[in-house]
């Protein structure tokens, strides 16, 4: 999403696999190891695990947790403590499929949590949904057909009063530019998209684990990059995107106030998000 790569990886190098690996290949092996990695780590069972990718969509919830210890595991960083009456591990899962897969394999395997939540930040797909909207989908799809359902028991999928609780679709495609959403939203007859739930869901069905997802709408239909983190994304080589950056330094200063303003919106968007989650995380049947 725009404000992910704007605010977390905005030098982060984009060199990848060509084609990400396809959900079902990257399940099957994680899933696999829940039965193979009993000689790891064991942990006390948790209450509840959240699942973010990076750190920014997490700090709304860290900020609120109670004697919190953050550790840097094998295939997460993990932060435990207590919220809102209940142990929580909040888990920084990693921006790719398979890295997201591999850490929610392990996540479950060690903590055996009672619940697993796929949290963080969504796109919009139509101007119905706007920016700041709390999304919990009865249903992830992914861009490949797969279809995934959360349980969610609301029948009515129109957004309404800042919720929205129809369908989710997970694309491993950083949604940076109205064009690709309109494209998404087009394609799949979609409102809102995120890049992690359908895994998360997947690897959570696979092990019958319980799961929801919650999320907040980060960034609406039409919301475009400033044209000075255009001209980073637009660099092959993390040189290039450093190369661009510094220059925009010096010549595209107000530029780089908008980008400043974007990434204190993104600590409120989180915080807003924390505000949600908190009240699901209340009321969880254990």
């Amino acid at each position: 999403m725009l404000i992910r790569f704007l605010v977390a990886n905005m030098i982060k190098s984009q060199t990848q696999e060509v084609v990400r690996n396809k959900v079902e290949e990257v399940v099957t092996d994680q899933v696999r190891n829940l039965e193979e990695m009993q000689h790891g780590r064991e942990m006390p069972p948790c209450d509840v695990a959240i699942v973010f990718a990076n750190h920014l969509e997490a700090t709304g919830v860290l900020d609120q947790m109670e004697d919190m210890v953050s550790t840097q595991c094998a295939s997460f960083v993990e932060h435990a403590g207590r919220w809102k009456g209940r142990e929580v591990v909040v888990i920084e899962a990693g921006e790719t499929w398979r890295q997201v897969a591999k850490a929610v394999s392990d996540l479950i395997n060690m903590h055996k949590p009672n619940w697993v939540v796929s949290a963080g930040f969504a796109s919009s797909l139509s101007k119905n949904v706007r920016k700041g909207m709390i999304v919990m989908p009865a249903v992830i799809r992914d861009t490949a057909g797969r279809e995934l359902d959360t349980g969610l028991q609301i029948n009515d999928d129109s957004p309404q009063r800042g919720l929205y609780t129809g369908v989710l679709i997970s694309t491993s495609e950083l949604l940076e530019t109205p064009s690709k959403r309109k494209k998404l939203a087009k394609q799949f007859d979609a409102q809102v998209a995120d890049m992690e739930s359908a895994v998360v869901g997947e690897i959570c069905r696979q092990a019958k684990q319980r799961y929801m997802v919650v999320r907040v709408v980060a960034e609406d239909l039409e919301e475009k990059p400033p044209e000075l983190m255009s001209r980073i994304m637009n660099q092959d080589s993390v040189a290039g995107k450093f190369g661009a950056l510094s220059k925009g330094l010096f010549t595209q200063a107000s530029q780089l106030k908008e980008i400043w303003e974007m990434k204190n919106a993104a600590y409120k968007t989180s915080e807003r998000l924390a505000e949600f989650l908190s009240g699901v995380v209340r009321q969880l049947r254990l």
